[in-house]
């Protein structure tokens, strides 16, 4: 009787086999002061909309909305490819949203694509790990992804990337490359 090499990427009732998707963090930046100048009201207002805007481009990109964590959505997409362009589409249109009481939106934005367990509408792993820390590395108006990831972009869309640098990552024995979407 042969062992199974890697029991947990068996699928087992509500989990299904690890698969390669790419995840992505999405963080309103600033949104205390937002709050602070606005009002709860308002602010919360226009987070929502930003949080509406940015499910809306995530599902262009065949993607899904796995949960929102006050400002931040996190979701998954179906690869590299399509996690950069959602990343970029949302700068794009959260940036051309008109300031309010002289307050602009922005957004952070870390991603990173590789195996993921998905369970009961939510995924696990490391991807998702790195996601978030790539997503705590970005300013706002930016896009930060790992090396690994932008390996897995197309031609032309790899062109759009610059390596930053290594740095270490909680959790990581090796340093991890870290570059950003312009």
């Amino acid at each position: 009787m042969a062992l199974d090499p890697d029991p947990q990427s068996r699928a087992t009732p509500g989990r299904k086999p690890a698969v390669t998707m790419a995840v992505l963090f999405a963080d309103i930046a600033g949104s205390t002061r937002l709050y602070d100048t606005l009002g709860d009201i308002q602010a919360k207002g226009l987070v929502d909309e930003c949080i509406g805007l940015m499910r809306g481009i995530v599902a262009q990109y065949g993607g899904r909305v796995i949960k929102t964590i006050g400002d931040e959505v996190m979701c998954v997409l179906p690869d590299a490819d399509n996690g950069c362009l959602a990343a970029i589409d949302m700068q794009i249109r959260i940036m051309a949203l008109p300031a309010v009481s002289n307050v602009k939106r922005a957004i952070r934005v870390g991603f990173h694509a590789g195996p993921v367990i998905e369970e009961n509408n939510d995924v696990f792993g490391d991807t998702v790990n790195l996601a978030a820390r790539m997503a705590g590395v970005a300013k706002a108006m930016q896009i930060i992804t790992t090396g690994i990831t932008v390996g897995m972009l197309s031609p032309l869309l790899r062109k759009s990337s610059r390596s930053i640098a290594s740095l270490s990552v909680r959790g990581k024995e090796d340093e991890v490359d870290v570059c950003e979407i312009i």
